[in-house]
């Protein structure tokens, strides 16, 4: 078997590991690591373990006592060069006498790159799979989001009838998908750090915005309510959000903040780009699921915010009702997203648009 061969058999396994990560990395990326000889038989493999543990390849050298002479190392993400809560895996590398590492992609975050030059200044040889870069990406998407545009990701999710609607006239609380595509739901809550609402939604609907109908950690919620019109009794305000918000209502600030929510007082015409700035630089989320409504979900479209967008389609039909978009804003959706899937859940349809 010719040495490309295996290192992309490898590579595809060490793909493999870094999908079985759990969130508890974060804020590292996750990656996943294969030691392996010449013939292409596997000596040892690692992931990256929960924050300030162990990173992939340190936990796939430590499998090996450290003594891995001769070896090669398979590695979805270019091994890091710092010092921080563990060694730098470039210097792990060298010391374990690996000879040769294959990278799926390059590390971009400044305070870790450097790792592949580091190897080759050692006398260990280097070889990027640039075949394996997008799944690599895909999979930690939230963090190459947060080292290049210092914000968190942001993924919409909207529920519509077949007719078009999200929710009828009379503001009363309608549920449009089944139960399948809730658990859907509430599965992709449990997969951002926060989760999003404007205060016209949580007065009109009370909602939690918490995760029960799968096994998962509640994230935190955010409210974007300018005046502070947000009701202090809503169910949402003893889950401890963050409300971002121009107002200069002491006395209202007071009542919020007596109840466990954290009030961010942004400037009178205060972007949503400075708001999801603040989310990542200061209370480090590095994702957030956008819930509603539909005024929320089309400002943070309109500065062309929204990274990924779920859209649920059931098959009801209810006449008549508010319409997720108006025509310029449909316009926009188009111009900005391309399909990448589309699925069925029982009844309903399940479509993922990512931005252009």
């Amino acid at each position: 078997m010719e040495n490309k061969t295996i290192a992309i058999k490898m590579m595809t396994k060490a793909v493999e590991l870094s999908k079985q990560c759990a969130d508890v990395t974060y804020p590292n990326p996750k990656v996943g690591a294969v030691i392996f000889d010449d013939s292409g038989d596997i000596k040892s493999v690692g992931n990256t373990q929960c924050y300030g543990s162990d990173h992939a390849e340190a936990f796939a050298i430590k499998v090996l006592e450290g003594k891995a002479e001769g070896l090669n190392m398979a590695v979805t993400l270019e091994p890091c060069n710092h010092f921080g809560r563990t060694t730098p895996c470039s210097h792990a590398i060298i010391k374990a006498g690996i000879k040769k590492v294959y990278i799926a992609k390059k590390e971009e975050n400044p305070k870790s790159c450097g790792g592949a030059e580091y190897l080759r200044q050692n006398c260990v040889e280097v070889e990027f799979l640039d075949q394996f870069s997008n799944e690599v990406e895909f999979l930690n998407r939230y963090f190459f989001k947060n080292i290049r545009e210092n914000r968190c990701w942001i993924t919409a999710k909207a529920a519509i009838t077949k007719d078009g609607f999200i929710s009828v006239t009379n503001s009363a609380p309608l549920q449009i998908t089944c139960e399948e595509t809730e658990k859907y739901t509430h599965s992709l809550r449990a997969s951002h750090m926060a989760i999003c609402a404007g205060a016209q939604t949580v007065n009109a609907d009370n909602p939690m915005l918490t995760v029960r109908a799968v096994i998962g950690k509640d994230p935190v919620p955010v409210i974007y309510s300018r005046n502070l019109s947000v009701d202090s009794e809503s169910k949402i305000i003893k889950n401890s959000p963050i409300i971002f918000s121009s107002s200069s209502d002491t006395q209202k600030i007071k009542e919020l903040t007596q109840k466990g929510a954290n009030i961010e007082i942004m400037g009178d015409n205060f972007s949503i780009k400075e708001s999801l700035q603040l989310l990542w630089e200061k209370h480090r989320i590095n994702s957030m699921l956008l819930e509603g409504g539909a005024d929320l979900i089309a400002s943070f479209m309109k500065e062309d915010l929204i990274d990924e967008f779920h859209l649920l389609t059931s098959e009801m039909e209810i006449g008549n009702g508010y319409n997720l978009f108006d025509t310029e804003q449909e316009k926009l959706f188009k111009n900005l997203f391309s399909k990448v899937l589309s699925t069925t859940c029982d009844k309903d349809t399940i479509e993922v648009f990512q931005r252009n």
